[in-house]
C-alpha cells in the first residue's frame, strides 16, 4: 500500500472515532430471541430483560409489532400479533435491569405455522418525552424476537407437525473410485409446510453387510432456515474407504429432521459392489501378462 493510501486510511479511522459520540454504550436485551411451540387455542408466557449499561437513567417504552425476518420488515397486520404486555413507560437506573413479563396469546383464527413478533424497547428522553433513535442506527440490540410455532390441537404427545414436512430427493451422484476418488451424495430439501424450518440430520454411509461403524456427515452445518416453499441443496463427500466396500457395495442413509419436533424423513441409496470397477484393470493386467509371456516364448523359440 502506498504512503498516500496509508495516510488516507489513518485519517478516515481517526475521523470516524472523532465523529462517534463519546457516550455510546451497549445496552443489552436478553434473551435476544425467544422461541416457543404451542397448540392452537393455547397460551404461554415469556419475559425479556433490559439492562442499562450507561451512566444515566433511561426511560423505556415497550411496543410490539409483527415481523418478517426474511425481509427484515415490520408488519402492520394486527391479525398476526400474538404478544400482550403492559404499554407503560419504565425508568431504568444505571447498571440496573428491567424485567418485562408478557403473554403469548395467538388469535384463535391464526392457522398452524410459524409466526414472528418483535418487542421493541424504545428509549424516551426524560426531558421532552420524545422517542430517541438508537445512536448506532440499529434496532436488534433494543428488541427481542419472539418466534412461535403453532401446532394443530392434539391430545397426545409429543407435539408434532405434519410427517411429510419436506420434499426430499436423495441420490448418489458420484460413486467414486475405491481409495482414489470420494463418493458424492446430493440431497435437496424443500419446505412443504407453513412453518419456518431449520433442517437438521445426518447422512450415514456403510457397506451393505454393516461390517464396520458407519461414516457420519451432518447436514446443514451452517444452520440455514427455510421459509415456506424454500429449498436447500447440498453435496456431501465421503472420502474414507474400506476393503469391504469393494466386495459388498455401499449403502447410504439420510435422516432428515425439521428442527421443530422429532419427526423424521429417512431416505436410502445403494451403490453395488465395486468388483466391476476392478474387472477392467484386472482384465488389462491379465492380458498384459499373457502378451508378455507370449513375446518371451516367441523369442525363446527364435533363439532355439
Amino acid at each position: 500500500m502506498s504512503l498516500k493510501n496509508c495516510l488516507i486510511t489513518i485519517l478516515c479511522v481517526l475521523g470516524i472515532a472523532f465523529l462517534m459520540p463519546a457516550n455510546v454504550h451497549a445496552d443489552t436485551v436478553t434473551p435476544s430471541i425467544y422461541e416457543a411451540t404451542i397448540t392452537q387455542s393455547k397460551q404461554s408466557t415469556g419475559k425479556v430483560t433490559f439492562k442499562n449499561e450507561g451512566s444515566t437513567p433511561i426511560v423505556i417504552s415497550p411496543k410490539t409489532s409483527a415481523y418478517d425476518p426474511k425481509t427484515l420488515q415490520l408488519i402492520s397486520d394486527e391479525k398476526k400479533l400474538f404478544l400482550v404486555l403492559d404499554k407503560e413507560t419504565y425508568t431504568v437506573q444505571p447498571n440496573d435491569s428491567l424485567i418485562l413479563n408478557y403473554e403469548i396469546k395467538p388469535p384463535s383464527n391464526l392457522a398452524p405455522g410459524t409466526y414472528f413478533n418483535l418487542i421493541i424497547l424504545q428509549k424516551i428522553s426524560s426531558t421532552d418525552a420524545t422517542v430517541q433513535k438508537n445512536q448506532l442506527g440499529t434496532v436488534d440490540t433494543l428488541s427481542q424476537l419472539v418466534t412461535i410455532h403453532i401446532l394443530e390441537d392434539q391430545t397426545t404427545f409429543p407435539l408434532q407437525i405434519k410427517s411429510d414436512f419436506a420434499q426430499i430427493s436423495f441420490e448418489i451422484i458420484e460413486p467414486g473410485v475405491p481409495f482414489l476418488k470420494p463418493m458424492s451424495i446430493k440431497y435437496i430439501y424443500q419446505n412443504n409446510t407453513n412453518y419456518v424450518l431449520q433442517p437438521q440430520g445426518e447422512i450415514q454411509m456403510f457397506d451393505t453387510k454393516s461390517s464396520y461403524s458407519p461414516e457420519y456427515r451432518q447436514i446443514n452445518v451452517t444452520g440455514t432456515k427455510l421459509y415456506p416453499g424454500d429449498t436447500i441443496e447440498e453435496t456431501v463427500e465421503i472420502k474414507k474407504w474400506h476393503f469391504s466396500d469393494i466386495l459388498f457395495g455401499r449403502k447410504v442413509v439420510g435422516r432428515f429432521y425439521n428442527g421443530i419436533d422429532q419427526s423424521t424423513i429417512i431416505k436410502e441409496a445403494t451403490q453395488n459392489s465395486y468388483i466391476a470397477y476392478l474387472a477392467v484393470p484386472l482384465a488389462v493386467l491379465i492380458l498384459a501378462i499373457a502378451f508378455t509371456r507370449s513375446i518371451l516364448a516367441d523369442r525363446k523359440k527364435t533363439k532355439d
